[in-house]
């Protein structure tokens, strides 16, 4: 009976394999991701909804491959060892197979959440001694494998949470040197309202006198994990067209702010923008309006600097080998 259940089981695993989630044969690329990211196992975030397809996607390649863990050992005498290295073989096998036959990709963090799941299902049934081959030994297993899997999930969750979030010290833009261009801060911090909201800057303020485009660079080095602070228009700015803020990270652009520079229109919006790994940072102020002074203001900007974890990671990254990747995309 377990040797037939067991082959169901895997009988479901290979149809999500490679037949589940619109699967076809239609897309001929090769997709492949070979260097990982860690343990991909994640917290919701914070708008958490239950069809979130990389939630779904991680817990589902961790829990499904349980069963494995708990029943194979329970079937054929072995070892850890020699249980973990067949496992990951296989495994591999399969991943290798779904981007060959173009319905799926070869990921190593799916290997990783895969041998995850099959280490805890392992363990469970091991620390079950009595019973084993009894109903009341199986629950026993099942309950341990429960408790094992939310402590896995709370541990490795949490680190990750830790090293994607969690930040050290909060410094001001204002503090850091240039490597190009200029800027000017508002040393008064003069308040102002935006969208009839009345406004007042705490830690800098972006300057009024500041030319009406402008462009300048900060040399950051990786050492700071976000920027975050507000733009707005003030109520007083009379002018048309339009006022953009981009925000350029080692050449690329990875965010901007496009106001209609109609007066009391645009109200404050704060922003937090990733870091992770940034050398360089450019911010650029563009108005297509003749007044010669700037429309858009920021203010109470910082950059946070990374964590013990964050930098170890950083500078692991640094020596790691690049491998180039089709579509780095999980599927």
């Amino acid at each position: 009976m377990t040797l037939i259940l067991l082959a169901l089981y895997t009988v479901l695993i290979f149809y999500f394999l490679y037949i589940g989630f619109g699967r076809s044969l239609q897309d001929t690329s090769m997709r492949y991701s070979l260097i990982p990211d860690g343990i991909p196992l994640h917290f919701p975030r914070g708008d958490f909804q239950l069809e979130d397809p990389f939630l779904f996607f991680e817990m589902g390649n961790f829990v499904g491959f349980i069963p494995f863990g708990i029943v194979i050992p329970l079937l054929f005498r072995c070892n850890f060892i020699r249980f973990i290295a067949l496992f990951i073989l296989s495994i591999t096998f399969l991943e290798i197979l779904q981007m060959l036959s173009h319905l799926g990709s070869l990921d190593i963090d799916d290997i990783i959440l895969n041998t995850l799941g099959a280490a805890v299902g392992f363990c469970a049934q091991r620390l079950v001694r009595r019973d084993r081959d009894k109903f009341k030994g199986i629950c026993r297993i099942i309950l341990t494998a429960i408790v094992l899997s939310v402590g896995v999930y709370a541990s490795v969750g949490g680190i990750n949470h830790y090293l994607e979030n969690g930040g050290g010290e909060a410094v001001a833009l204002s503090e850091l040197t240039l490597k190009e261009g200029e800027i000017l801060w508002d040393e008064t911090l003069l308040s102002f309202t935006a969208a009839e909201q009345k406004v007042e800057p705490q830690i800098n303020m972006y300057s009024r006198k500041n030319k009406r485009n402008n462009e300048f660079t900060y040399l950051l080095n990786g050492k700071y994990t976000k920027i975050a602070g507000n733009v707005a228009i003030p109520d007083d700015v009379a002018s048309k067209g339009m006022s953009i803020i981009r925000f350029i990270a080692d050449g690329a652009s990875i965010y901007s702010f496009n106001f209609s520079a109609t007066s009391g229109s645009n109200g404050q919006i704060p922003f937090e923008i990733p870091l992770n790994g940034v050398k360089e940072l450019t911010i650029e102020f563009i108005n297509d309006y003749s007044n010669p002074i700037t429309n858009a203001v920021m203010w109470d900007v910082t950059v946070t600097e990374v964590n013990s974890g964050q930098r170890i990671i950083n500078s692991m990254k640094k020596n790691k080998i690049t491998v180039l990747t089709n579509d780095p995309a999980r599927q």
